[in-house]
């Protein structure tokens, strides 16, 4: 068995770490520059606001989002109460931890554990709005990362994770051990070695599970280191100025040696030069003796790429996981709750039909388990099993999902297989989802996956100009809606729309817009009222439209008028003609015989006059046609818009008046 954890930093965008068993890929985590996680972080922070009605105070610590801390999260130091009544709760709580610890649980990346100051009962005297006050000074941790609409959580019960253990500086208890450390010798061994720390009495450890193999000195090593680390952040907090981050937890690097890296892992694989240097380094702080596992990648072929890693991580983005006999699940995650559905598909080996449900429930319980930790699930997860009749299968699949959950270093908490074949279980929030870190929501559905259909879209369309036009005083009503929409409405419902139209004496008007993909009251507008028109403003618009026509077209009479000076011309041309004729007439009488070059002149001049006159003549026939049609196609014109302005006035989103 090879067990492998991959380092891919080759971008400085993204870092990817892989944990793969015989090339099988069993957990990942990564982290972008613009997603960075915050939880872990330690601020100083301001109480912006206290609010009664939840027992609860929001905080700025320099996010957009205010942080929300409950009044159970606050520690009674910060409680402005008098001193006596402060020891009184604190001596309470030292009393309390005077019982057995060893029972006590653990958070592998930040201890989420907290105090039980905050189940005493002597807080319940207390209202939060009587001991803590706006813009009191306080330090926080966040441990639920910013969740839709919802702030990041907060506590004031600090908690510092190393390899090895978990340091709480502001809870009165000694030490504890983690549930999971299950063999009674090693149990043994760490609570002597606890005993042998000397732990100051405000503080508190637990050992985690990676601890409960290890030596006193490494466990010593890495409380010596966690309280050097709660000095400085006490150093740091004295000189800063709220809001402030004071502490980041460590990046992905370092999480990923401190949390993932256990014995069975021989080799680390490492790409990127500056990556492999900060694994090394930190490696070396942790654990010394395992830094030669740190291996820089040097080859040309993509780190995931060589392990054939690159093509299983994109199928984590997929709501389908196969199993190996050809079922697979079906994982959503909704707001409430993660709805995990298990099918047979192809499943069709096994002798009959319970064998093939114990078969395909078997594989996915075991594929579960990886997908819950690949996918960072958690909240309330319900599993849809294929339905078994014999009982003792049903404990079965339990006890197999238990077993295969036993490596998540989440909080798990499985129930039974109901009579429905439902299963519940909730799992702790680490970080965020594959779905909240990769995704985003869809502008079409919103994140619902579905749409409306055209037709539901139309007849949505027509409720709602109904509605509006009932109530409204103006004359227009523009609509948006989608293109497909629009044109369904305009191919099969024009006789709807005509019908609101004259009903509510209102226009209509359709604008397909492609960038919505629903209709609702934004989409409708109601344009201003036209003014009333005034008593015979109809008949006053067509004698002022006409007379408009009038000025740019020729009248009757202007008609007429070029007919008379065109037969004007035409005289004067006649008597020309006849003058030139009696001219020519008298030279001839009067020249003598012999001369012939005049009556050759005259002759010449004469045709070139009849020429002339011929060549007016047509100009002028022709002048005379065009006029008469300009004439006809003018008096049409205004026969037909006199006659149009005179009958009924129609009404509809189509038509359009003429201004």
């Amino acid at each position: 068995m090879t067990k492998r954890m991959l380092i891919d930093a080759e971008y400085i965008n993204e870092t990817r770490v892989i944990v793969t068993n015989n090339d099988e890929l069993i957990d990942f985590d990564h982290e972008t520059a613009r997603k960075k996680q915050n939880r872990g972080n330690l601020y100083l922070a301001k109480i912006a606001r206290v609010e009664p009605s939840l027992q609860a105070a929001f905080v700025d610590y320099g996010n957009e989002k205010h942080g929300f801390l409950a009044f159970s999260e606050i520690h009674p130091d910060y409680f402005q109460i008098p001193v006596a009544d402060r020891e009184i709760i604190l001596q309470k709580e030292n009393e309390s931890n005077q019982t057995d610890t060893s029972e006590l649980d653990e958070d592998d990346n930040i201890a989420e554990k907290k105090s039980s100051l905050k189940k005493q009962k002597a807080i319940k005297n207390y209202k939060i709005q009587e001991v803590i006050k706006k813009g009191q000074i306080i330090l926080i941790q966040v441990t639920k990362e910013e969740r839709g609409n919802k702030g990041a959580a907060m506590t004031t019960f600090i908690s510092l994770a190393g390899r090895y253990c978990v340091l709480m500086p502001n809870t009165i208890r000694k030490g504890g051990i983690s549930r999971r450390i299950t063999n009674i010798s090693d149990r043994k061994n760490i609570r002597s070695i606890i005993e042998g720390l000397k732990i100051p009495d405000s503080m508190a450890i637990i050992v985690r599970t990676a601890g409960s193999k290890r030596t006193k000195l490494e466990i010593k090593r890495d409380f010596s280191a966690l309280i050097k680390s709660w000095e400085k952040i006490k150093k740091t907090t004295l000189k800063s100025v709220a809001p402030i981050l004071v502490h980041e937890e460590n990046n992905i690097i370092k999480r990923a040696i401190r949390d993932l890296y256990d014995g069975d892992i021989k080799e680390i694989l490492v790409e990127g030069i500056d990556t492999y240097k900060e694994a090394r380094n930190f490696m070396k702080t942790l654990i010394p003796s395992q830094v030669k596992i740190i291996k820089q990648y040097k080859e040309t072929i993509p780190l995931l790429k060589k392990f054939r890693m690159a093509e299983k991580l994109e199928k984590i983005h997929s709501p389908i996981a196969k199993l190996p006999s050809g079922g697979y699940l079906v994982i959503n995650q909704t707001e409430a709750l993660v709805a995990v559905d298990v099918n047979s598909g192809r499943a069709t080996k096994e002798r009959n039909i319970e064998q093939t449900a114990l078969q395909t429930n078997k594989e996915a319980a075991e594929e579960l388990a990886i997908q819950l930790r690949l996918r960072d699930l958690s909240g309330l997860i319900v599993v849809d099993f294929i339905d078994m009749t014999i009982h003792k299968n049903n404990r079965a699949i339990e006890n197999i999902l238990k077993q295969s959950l036993y490596s998540d270093r989440a909080k798990i908490q499985v129930g039974s297989i109901s009579n429905f074949g439902l299963l519940e279980m909730s799992r702790q929030r680490l970080r965020p989802s594959i779905y909240e870190a990769d995704f985003t929501t869809c502008e079409n559905c919103n994140g619902t996956g579905r749409v409306r259909s055209i037709e539901s879209l139309t007849l949505k369309a027509l409720h709602d100009i109904e509605e509006v036009a009932a109530n409204s005083k103006k004359s227009n009503i523009r609509i948006d809606m989608p293109e497909n929409t629009a044109i369904n409405i305009l191919n099969n419902k024009r006789k709807e729309i005509a019908i609101i139209e004259e009903k509510r004496k209102i226009n209509i008007t359709i604008v397909p817009n492609n960038s919505i993909n629903d209709i609702n009251e934004e989409n409708l507008k109601e344009e201003k009222t036209k003014p009333k028109p005034a008593k015979n403003t109809k008949k006053q618009n067509i004698i002022k439209r006409k007379n408009n026509v009038k000025n740019n077209i020729r009248t009757k009479k202007d008609y007429t008028k070029d007919i008379n000076e065109n037969n004007t011309a035409k005289k004067g041309i006649t008597e020309v003609k006849e003058n030139i004729v009696k001219n020519v007439i008298k030279n001839k009488k009067a020249a003598p015989k012999k001369d012939k070059e005049p009556k050759t002149s005259t002759k010449i001049n004469i045709d070139k006059d009849k020429n002339e006159v011929v060549s007016n003549k047509k100009n002028i026939e022709t002048e005379k046609k065009e006029t008469k049609t300009k004439k006809a196609k003018n008096e049409k014109n205004i026969d037909k818009k006199i006659k149009r302005k005179k009958g009924p006035k129609k009404t509809g989103w189509w038509n359009k008046e003429t201004e």
